[in-house]
């Protein structure tokens, strides 16, 4: 067989072309090397640019820190009392320490001077001594929001020990071995409070209790923990607890004393009170407790040992508790143990007291404190008073004629019609009954309108050119939100009971048990549509068959006996700062035409609405995108559930009309 033989030049060939790909290979990895060492290189080089924007947007935080208010007067005064004065005293029992009025000051035990060791126009307050002497812990809003501030007793090393931009704290205390803070934390607002831990050296703190345990926690029923204390060997934390924040009206007890297992986490109610108790104090040997009660009216401290059980009065009564309002300040002001436990100090009547708790015997402790305040401008702003003819500045439920051309409003108790758009208001009727609430009829010939007076109110029509009123109810009641069916044949409106609108706890409009009513134009008697249940003012479409009424559950249609109702509309808002939960709009009206509706959404802040859950964004692309983010929807016959996401703006635009559009008769647009 005849094999052929690679010949010289083949060869040749071959270790050039291996030679290419070692160059290539070899090559190319040392230009990689080269280029990734100068992309390196250029990378370091943009690092260091983007470290220094970083320090440059630093500082310019930095220097945006700290409370927006100056300085622009100052207020001095010397004082030897003040009230509400949160005080501890230190380890070694030789000094005081309190605030004054947003300031903290150091006492000797003795009395005398006191001396300012903290000043400036933030507010500060709560001094606590740490167990080994060296740090006094402190609130303070410095930095435009609360937190908790450490400092050494004679004022220097101010430092911030949390940094959280959005809650209220109360009653920091310390852990025996001076490491640590405790504290009450809450959500700005009416948000229960809950037990916090924060190391001297800063960080995010580590939470203790929760307040809401589960997701679907009522308010009412969620824990509220206050005015923490450790025990001397660290294995308890004893502090004030009850379910619920601020409420009206509350029934007496509602603070009790737990006692918690730092280990286990197991917590024991410890002490109860027919009239709560509160603000716990651990003596130095931890075997007693002292706390805060109310007997009758007033406040007294009490105390308990712990090892016996033996519970009895020691002063009564004390500075009143403050149980019954928000406790942003704790329920009672701090006060404390002198070394040795037999002895404690604390404030009343404006003064500082030390109280033997065997005898008795009380000992004013006399301070002077020269007060120096820096306030902010003044708000005072002469105005001058107006003479000669009243200007009216409230202008009620103003309502356009039909053809556009004349408004017709309530002021200072009567009807006024005028010419649009800048006529001269004139009065519409010579009475002296209270006229609200008027509404035009559909060929803009008459005014529909109610009255109130202490013994109940009518539905009264009115010629829209003036003339004499028409009776068009026969019974007295409260009277409210009248409308005009299509046709121009029935008034539709809420009557609700006269006795129990006049003698209601609160002034809230309506009552709670009114009806949905329609009169004949022409006067007669009511006919009954259905209970309101919490239903607003009725309306009307372009459908003379249909009322529309906004309720709880979203805008509902119903038919003249209350039959066929169908919810078309739901409209949610973020509600004020502090709502966990999207609110129902106040109101929502729909157009003559039945395309629109105007929705009055009570909203933290402009932002983009959301659509069947979905968050500023939409899967509609281009103009009807746009519309979404505006708060701009299309509607079906079938229910729609809108809502206003939370925006930027601040509180002042709590209260934002949203235009929203309905599309009668189309399907639902799946979104």
């Amino acid at each position: 067989m005849n094999v052929r033989q690679p010949s010289l030049r083949g060869l040749t060939a071959w270790f050039i072309v291996l030679a290419m790909v070692f160059c290539v290979v070899f090559g190319g990895a040392t230009a990689l090397n080269a280029g990734a060492r100068r992309q390196g290189a250029a990378d370091q080089e943009k690092d260091k640019k983007e470290e220094k924007k970083d320090e440059k947007k630093d500082e310019k935080k930095d220097e945006k820190k700290g409370l927006p208010l100056k300085s622009d007067r100052k207020v001095e005064f010397t004082t030897d009392e003040g009230t509400w004065l949160s005080l501890d005293v230190s380890p070694d029992g030789k000094t005081i320490v309190f605030e004054l009025v947003g300031d903290i000051y150091t006492l000797p035990i003795e009395g005398g001077q006191a001396k300012l060791i903290d000043a400036g126009m933030s507010f500060d307050s709560q001094p606590r001594f740490s167990p080994d002497g060296q740090w006094i812990a402190f609130l303070s809003d410095r930095e435009g929001s609360e937190n908790i501030w450490i400092m050494h007793p004679d004022g220097s090393g101010v430092k911030q020990v949390s940094k959280d931009p959005n809650n209220e704290f109360t009653s920091p205390s310390w852990a025996p071995d001076s490491k640590y803070i405790f504290v009450s934390k809450a959500q700005f607002g009416i948000g229960s409070s809950e037990i916090w831990m924060y190391h001297v050296d800063g960080g995010t703190g580590v939470q203790i209790t929760k307040s809401k345990p589960t997701p679907n926690l009522e308010r009412n029923r969620r824990p509220n923990a206050m005015g923490v204390v450790a025990s001397a060997d660290g294995k308890y934390l004893y502090y004030a607890a009850k379910l619920g924040s601020l409420y009206y009206n509350q029934q007496l007890p509602t603070w009790h004393i737990a006692r918690r297992d730092r280990k286990t986490g197991d917590e024991d109610d410890l002490i109860h009170q027919i009239k709560s108790a509160f603000r716990p104090v651990l003596s130095p040997d931890g075997k007693q407790v002292l706390y805060v009660t109310r007997y009758e009216t007033e406040s007294g401290l009490r105390l308990r040992n712990l090892e016996s059980g033996e519970d009895r009065w020691v002063k009564y009564p004390v500075t009143r508790d403050d149980q019954e309002s928000l406790f942003t300040r704790d329920v009672f002001p701090g006060y404390a143990f002198l070394p040795g436990g037999k002895e404690i100090v604390y404030n009343q009547d404006g003064k500082i007291k030390r109280l033997d708790l065997a005898t008795g015997n009380e000992k004013l402790i006399p301070f002077t404190a020269q007060v120096s305040q820096e306030l902010g401008p003044k708000l005072d702003f002469p105005q001058t008073v107006e003479q000669g003819p009243v200007k009216v500045r409230l202008i009620m439920d103003p309502a356009e004629s039909p053809d556009g051309k004349k408004l017709v409003f309530s002021a200072m108790t009567h009807l006024f019609t005028m010419d649009l758009p800048g006529g001269k208001a004139q009065r519409l009727t010579t009475g002296n009954a209270r006229e609200f609430q008027p509404a035009w009829s559909p060929d803009g010939k008459s005014i529909a309108y109610v009255t109130w007076s202490s013994d109940g109110g009518q539905l009264w029509k009115i010629p829209a050119a003036g003339g004499t009123p028409v009776q068009l109810s026969k019974s007295l009641a409260v009277y409210s939100n009248p409308a005009w069916s299509p046709d121009g044949t029935k008034i539709v409106l809420l009557r609700g009971n006269a006795y129990d609108r006049e003698n209601s706890t609160f002034d809230g409009g309506q009552t709670g048990n009114a009806d949905l009513i329609w009169i004949p134009a022409d006067g007669g008697d009511a006919n009954l549509i259905l209970p309101a249940r919490g239903a607003g003012g009725p309306h009307f479409t372009n459908d003379k068959e249909r009322i529309y009424v906004y309720t709880p559950q979203g805008l509902v249609s119903l038919r003249y006996d209350g039959a066929d109702r169908r919810t078309h509309l739901v409209v949610k808002g973020q509600g004020l700062s502090f709502f966990e939960e999207r609110v129902p709009a106040d109101d929502i009206v729909p157009s003559p035409d039945g395309q629109w509706v105007l929705a009055h959404v009570r909203h933290a802040g402009r932002g983009r609405g959301t659509a069947n859950g979905q968050r500023g964004h939409s899967r509609r692309s281009g103009k009807a995108a746009d519309r979404h983010r505006r708060g701009l929807f299309r509607m079906g016959r079938r229910r729609q559930d809108h809502h206003l996401g939370r925006g930027r703006e601040p509180l002042s635009r709590i209260a934002e009309r949203h235009l929203l559009r309905t599309s009668e008769g189309r399907k639902e647009r799946r979104r």
